[in-house]
C-alpha cells in the first residue's frame, strides 16, 4: 500500500513539474506565410492563420542555438512559444524555434 502511495506522489510530482516547465506560454507551429517588420504569420497544422507580434526581447533559435531575425522567412517552419498581451490582445513571440525551408516538391 505504501508503495503505490509513494508511487502515486511521485508520479504527481512529476507531473506539475512538468507542466511548470513549459509556462504559460501557447505554442503554435506551422509554416511562415509572410513577415513584417512587427509580425508573423503562420498557416498552422489545423490549416488557420495565425498573426504573432514579433518584439526586441524575441529569441529566434536555429537547432538550439541563437540565430538572427532574418533567418525568419516565408516558407520557414517555426514553433513559436507566445504570451497573450492583456493590453492588445494579441499574442506576442517570446522565443521563435526556426526549422527547415519548405521548397516546391520537383516535377
Amino acid at each position: 500500500m505504501f508503495r503505490k502511495l509513494a508511487a502515486s506522489t511521485v508520479m504527481a510530482l512529476l507531473l506539475a513539474v512538468s507542466a511548470l516547465a513549459h509556462g504559460t506560454a501557447t505554442h503554435f507551429m506551422g509554416t511562415v506565410t509572410a513577415v513584417d517588420k512587427d509580425t508573423v504569420t503562420i498557416k498552422d497544422k489545423a490549416g488557420k492563420s495565425v498573426v504573432v507580434t514579433l518584439g526586441k526581447a524575441t529569441k529566434y533559435l536555429k537547432d538550439k542555438k541563437p540565430a538572427p531575425a532574418a533567418d525568419l522567412k516565408v516558407g520557414t517552419r517555426v514553433v513559436i512559444d507566445a504570451q497573450m498581451d492583456q493590453k492588445t490582445k494579441k499574442y506576442a513571440a517570446e522565443e521563435i524555434q526556426l526549422g527547415v525551408v519548405e521548397t516546391a516538391p520537383k516535377k
